[in-house]
């Protein structure tokens, strides 16, 4: 729009002002995209809700029946292959479950071959939620600073889905290699799937990395019988323990530690006076009081 705002008519050529206004653009009316998009984001948020509510009932069942909780952690996981929680609440299952009557002697062999099972299923090439490869490439590049993640929701987002991604492929590499390990000692024939297991660990975990003390504490009981297991290096297997003792201390496992270096001073020559000396001190930090009858 254009015109002219004169002051004085008698004086025009000289007080007036060509005047010009830009239009807004003609209102267009709302076509409620914004209010289905909120709509949309509050039936995500009550699917999770209800899918949360679902395992913790999951939970509830982990320790009374074994075959309804199968039957549920199936229809969940056909739900949402891809839920990274519904995987956690199964590794624990397969972990703290109950055994099948008959096998309380294969508890160990038991419940390596159910964590197997959790691995497999978490695998995207299996429909799971888990892309080894994919968590790698980004891992292997540097991280978005707080301030990019900040500003950009959709890679906040895809941080915190890596990280719990990841976060839950080292937890069940961890428990599979401790199972490994456990199962290798006593039949040498399971060696090799010990082998395996700890190669596949250590591309994820090193004692480092891991924020538990636990975790920790097994991480270095599983490479201690890894190197004595399959690398016959004892003074390797020592060190692991003895660094691990030192650098440690919290976690309610740490008697494990001792207990793994007695196992291993009984198959070392020249080492029974080391381990007098170890069992005193445990003695000493964890008296045994016999109740008077």
């Amino acid at each position: 729009l254009q015109g002219a705002l004169v002051l004085d008519k008698d004086k025009e050529a000289v007080s007036s002002m060509k005047v010009l206004y830009v239009a807004p653009p003609k209102s267009t009316a709302n076509n409620g995209d914004d209010e289905k998009s909120e709509t949309k984001k509050k039936e995500d948020s009550l699917e999770d809700v209800v899918f949360k509510a679902k395992l913790g009932h999951l939970a509830s069942l982990r320790t009374k029946n074994a075959t309804v909780y199968k039957d549920i952690a199936t229809t969940l996981m056909d739900e949402r292959p891809e839920s990274v929680p519904l995987l956690t609440e199964m590794l624990t299952f397969a972990l703290e479950g109950p055994l099948p009557d008959g096998e309380a002697d294969n508890e160990d062999q038991v419940r390596l071959a159910e964590v197997e099972k959790v691995y497999n299923q978490s695998l995207k090439e299996n429909g799971g939620p888990i892309d080894p490869l994919a968590l790698a490439q980004y891992f292997g590049l540097n991280e978005p600073d707080k301030d990019e993640l900040d500003a950009d929701d959709e890679a906040k987002e895809l941080n915190k889905d890596m990280k719990e991604k990841r976060d839950a492929l080292k937890k069940i590499l961890l428990e599979r290699a401790s199972l490994c390990g456990i199962v290798a000692d006593k039949d040498s024939a399971e060696v090799s799937q010990f082998e395996k297991a700890v190669k596949d660990l250590k591309q994820w975990s090193s004692v480092e990395s891991l924020k538990d003390d636990d975790e920790k504490i097994k991480l270095a009981i599983t490479l201690a019988r890894y190197a004595r297991i399959c690398q016959e290096k004892m003074s390797l297997a020592i060190s692991l323990l003895l660094k691990a003792k030192k650098d440690l201390s919290s976690g309610k496992n740490l008697k494990l530690l001792d207990d793994e270096l007695l196992s291993l001073f009984d198959v070392v020559d020249g080492m029974s006076h080391v381990k007098e000396n170890l069992n005193e001190g445990l003695y000493y930090r964890h008296p045994v009081f016999k109740r008077n009858v």
